[in-house]
């Protein structure tokens, strides 16, 4: 594939987690070469940065400003797996493949209660470390 050539997302399915947020999952497959394909299973989580989710057991020794300072209103969780060179008869099953796979691995753990807050912690500490470069660097 060349630079030049997008990858356009496909939304497949929108699944709702006991957690309240919903998950996203897409297609971004493109065709490479005559019948050969780069298959592309992409997975994405919206989450607001709200002080709820650090309540009770999830409270951080962190100010909850300091944390939207840092990440935002916002962060998202992104998972993507690819396979390349795929022949088109099989274009189907090993997308579905990269999916399922994907959710047996992964649905119990993002659907939990402390996703949210897990997943904003650590793109808090990754901004922080950023900006720590960026001082230093």
């Amino acid at each position: 594939m060349t630079d030049d050539q997008t990858i356009e997302e496909k939304l497949i399915d929108k699944i709702a987690l006991k957690n309240g947020l919903t998950l996203k999952l897409s297609d971004r497959s493109k065709r490479v070469a005559g019948d050969r394909w780069f298959v592309c299973f992409s997975a994405r989580i919206e989450v607001d940065v709200k002080p709820e989710y650090f309540e009770g057991e999830h409270a951080p020794d962190i100010p909850f400003d300091d944390i939207r300072a840092a990440v935002g209103d916002k962060v998202t969780y992104r998972y993507e797996k690819t396979r390349k060179f795929i022949a088109e008869t099989e274009k189907v099953e090993v997308f579905n493949g990269l999916k399922e796979r994907f959710l047996k691995a992964t649905l119990e753990y993002i659907s939990s209660a402390d996703f949210p807050s897990k997943l904003i912690l650590k793109q808090y500490r990754e901004a922080l470390g950023e900006l720590k470069q960026m001082k230093f660097g």
